[in-house]
């Protein structure tokens, strides 16, 4: 299975500290605790080290709210929480260390370690949930937040948990071992990505990269295998990929010209000499469609571009 750039990590969720409100509270009041800090999909960082996150202790943190902060979990050191601070970045050029230094996770957590990638995904992808669930889908009462905001309850006691909308997204080889790429209507000149799409209900896995590849370019697929999954919390994703094979080529090919705007068999001589040349362009490297294309590269985009 793949090493996926937001799949690296690993943080033991405690779950038997989330679920106990004194333990809680008294990870969050220890000299343990450190407190990430999250604003919509972005982490601060510590502005001495940009490829590592800032881990505020607890009073360092206390301007930030850690009374609400959502617990992540923990390692052999330190008890983990996270701050929403959405919305209460002054807007500005104000520099740390009075204001912290904030980065997207989707453009920089490739450059982050392992530890930190994982708490910078799961603390975004919590608070984005608690964020957006404020009122309970069955009844439509205000929800309130319990277990440290990882479950959520109204007044007639139903329960939510954050929601995870599973996508697939494939490398379609050739007979050749050509690779599928396509261009979505909506992204500008050259930029070209594997396809990908979200699962519908009742669909298996395997049944989705089958419809979404036909949906998109009429290529029946074959065979299909796993490749890898990560988190995709922008916001609420679960990236799930795959590689196929199908026995179609270039003349098969047949885009509506509305949601895909182009789609091609790209060999590697070709696509190495395109993405050198700049005709085209590749997802970021957090992304799961550049670990995808990469493998089947053989080599990293950087390491093309250096050559």
């Amino acid at each position: 299975m793949a090493k996926l750039s937001l799949a690296r990590g690993y943080i033991d969720r405690d779950e038997l500290t989330r679920m106990d409100s004194r333990a809680l509270a008294s990870a969050r009041a220890s000299s343990q605790a450190r407190f990430i800090l999250v604003s919509g999909s972005e982490v601060a960082v510590d502005p001495q080290d940009p490829q590592s996150l800032l881990k505020l202790s607890r009073d360092d943190a206390a301007m930030w709210g850690t009374s609400s902060s959502a617990y992540l979990g923990r390692d052999a050191q330190w008890r983990y929480f996270a701050c929403d601070v959405t919305g209460q970045i002054p807007e500005g050029d104000v520099q740390p260390p009075r204001v912290p230094l904030m980065r997207p996770v989707r453009f920089w957590a490739h450059e982050w370690n392992d530890v930190d990638t994982a708490l910078a995904v799961s603390g975004v992808a919590v608070l984005q949930w608690r964020r957006d669930a404020r009122f309970c889908p069955q009844c439509g009462e205000p929800v309130e937040v319990r277990f440290s905001g990882w479950e959520e309850e109204c007044a007639n006691h139903h329960i939510l948990y954050p929601r995870m909308d599973p996508a697939v997204i494939m490398a379609i080889h050739d007979q050749n071992d050509r690779l599928l790429l396509g261009r979505n209507a909506a992204w500008g000149p050259g930029r070209y990505s594997v396809l990908a799409g979200f699962v519908e209900a009742g669909e298996t896995l395997e049944s989705a990269v089958r419809r979404e590849v036909f949906e998109e370019t009429r290529i029946p697929v074959a065979r299909v295998e796993y490749f890898g999954s990560q988190p995709w919390p922008f916001p609420r994703s679960l990236m799930l990929a795959f590689n196929g094979w199908t026995e179609a080529g270039e003349s098969d090919l047949a885009v509506d010209g509305k949601e895909m705007a182009h789609a091609h068999f790209f060999s590697r001589d070709e696509f190495t000499e395109e993405l050198r040349a700049g005709t085209i362009s590749m997802p970021t490297p957090t992304s799961v469609a550049a670990s995808l294309v990469q493998d089947w590269l053989g080599t990293t985009f950087a390491e093309v571009m250096a050559r």
